[in-house]
């Protein structure tokens, strides 16, 4: 391959485990409570026949004592959604859906201790993503033991919005029914492998 450009899309199989880790796109799907996020995250890995990585937070919730939050936990967060992240590039499949990130995290950050957090922050500058999907707030708000933000939402929507719009990665909001949503996921991710021999997969 040397003395040419390389359609790393194309010769995907063939290069290196270290270089596919540098080389795959990397997507985040982010979005305030109860909007979606998981179930798109899940879906677009299965179109895509590759691999996502769950959002490590409520992993945490699920676990943690109950009490106030510390930023300490939201630096924890952030770390090991980040590490997750590293392990799984090494297995992808040209992209990785991502159900949340470490610049999610600073969002949430600031929903439970109601002001941003410069550490965490920090470590979402150092990440490297490709494009932002979020998942509207119009859908019904579905309770579950650790969700209880139904009254926030809207707000931390529009937190996200103001977040994306002042950073300079690409992204679409992602409105409506699964399909549509999907619809539009998945022609905003296509849109990224053009002029490649290699063509994702059709359809939804």
């Amino acid at each position: 391959m040397s003395g040419r450009v390389v359609d790393v899309w194309q010769e995907w199989d063939r290069l290196p485990v270290e270089v596919r880790a540098a080389q795959a796109l990397r997507i985040a799907v982010v979005g305030a409570e109860s909007t979606g996020t998981t179930g798109l995250a899940k879906a677009l890995a299965a179109h895509y026949r590759t691999d996502w990585v769950p959002e490590y937070g409520r992993e945490y919730t699920e676990k943690r004592a109950p009490g106030p939050w510390q930023t300490g936990e939201f630096v924890h967060i952030a770390e090991q959604q980040c590490q997750r992240e590293d392990e799984a590039l090494r297995l992808c499949n040209r992209l990785l859906i991502c159900d949340t990130n470490a610049f999610a995290t600073h969002i949430w950050h600031r929903r439970y201790l109601g002001s941003d957090s410069a550490e965490v922050q920090a470590i979402a500058a150092t990440r490297r993503f490709d494009l932002y999907l979020l998942t509207g707030d119009e859908i019904p708000f579905e309770p579950d033991p650790i969700r209880d933000g139904e009254h926030i939402r809207h707000t931390m929507h529009e937190w996200f919005e103001q977040a994306l719009s002042s950073q300079p990665v690409r992204w679409r909001l992602l409105r409506g029914s699964h399909e549509t949503r999907m619809a539009v996921a998945i022609a905003a991710i296509n849109l990224m492998f053009e002029g490649s021999r290699w063509q994702p997969p059709s359809g939804v």
